[in-house]
């Protein structure tokens, strides 16, 4: 064989590996399962915990004792995060006031109409538990 042989069964290999390479990586692309940052159902806070659980007691070992106290603990944390949330919730709803006022002198009268029919989804849909938030 010549050069010039060698040099087009070269590039010929070549071509039919990057062909491969790229086969192989859009087949794996295409058939991984799907990946979300958003789940379609909502994990309730009691879910969580079970599973916080499951996973304490599988990989710690944990004696029954153990888990009973770390189910106190738990508690005792629940009851904390729940009277800090009511205590700062006066604060927290005129911070929102203060926002919502700022927001609405810098708009005109069609768009604060707008504007209140947006908040209004957005607290519908808060309510419905769809919603966590924003800012």
């Amino acid at each position: 064989m010549n050069r010039s042989s060698l040099t087009i069964g070269f590039y010929l290999l070549l071509v039919f590996a990057g062909g491969v390479a790229v086969g192989g990586f859009g087949h794996r692309l295409y058939t991984v399962k799907e990946v979300s940052a958003t789940s379609a159902v909502r994990k309730t806070p009691e879910e969580y915990r079970r599973a916080y659980m499951t996973e304490m007691k599988q990989r710690l070992h944990l004696t029954e004792k153990q888990a009973v106290d770390i189910e106190k603990v738990l508690d005792a944390t629940r009851d904390r995060y729940r009277e800090f949330r009511e205590r700062t919730k006066p604060e927290m709803e005129k911070i929102q006031a203060d926002q919502t006022s700022g927001v609405r002198l810098i708009l005109n009268d069609e768009q604060m109409r707008e504007y209140d029919k947006m908040r209004a989804e957005r607290d519908a849909k808060r309510k419905q538990g769809g919603f966590n938030g924003g800012m």
